[in-house]
């Protein structure tokens, strides 16, 4: 009898995610559930992500964005994560089935916003 890989499939787990929100408001990173293992077999257990974040492309020194949880999305702010505005940070994700943890999910890039003063409203000629 094969055995079968208990770590789950996260290929692509971050392709389709989504940054929302703006310099003022909480910010929002989001994936797709994984529902297979690695071997193609569905998960029937509770399915638990991590999301981390790195100012490095090679995903050194991880910053975890919350607690683990079952949602598959994270809010944050990008000061209180500690993030250089205008810099260049890479999102992952792990998977945690049965306390099998995945690797890393293919890293996601995005330009930190920078913080900026509102424009003037009202302008009128007298």
């Amino acid at each position: 009898m094969r055995r079968r890989n208990v770590i789950p499939a996260v290929i692509g787990f971050l392709l389709g995610a989504v940054i929302l929100g703006g310099v003022a408001s909480a910010e929002t990173l989001s994936w797709g559930s994984v529902t297979t293992y690695t071997d193609g077999s569905t998960i029937t257990g509770t399915v638990t992500y991590r999301a981390f974040w790195s100012a490095s492309a090679s995903l050194s020194s991880l910053h975890e964005m919350g607690t683990a949880g079952t949602g598959t999305s994270r809010v944050f702010s990008v000061d209180s994560e500690g993030m250089v505005r205008g810099s260049i940070v890479y999102f992952t994700a792990r998977t945690i089935v049965g306390g099998v943890e995945s690797a890393n999910a293919t890293a996601l890039s995005w330009n930190v916003p920078t913080k900026a003063p509102s424009a003037p409203t009202n302008l009128r000629m007298q």
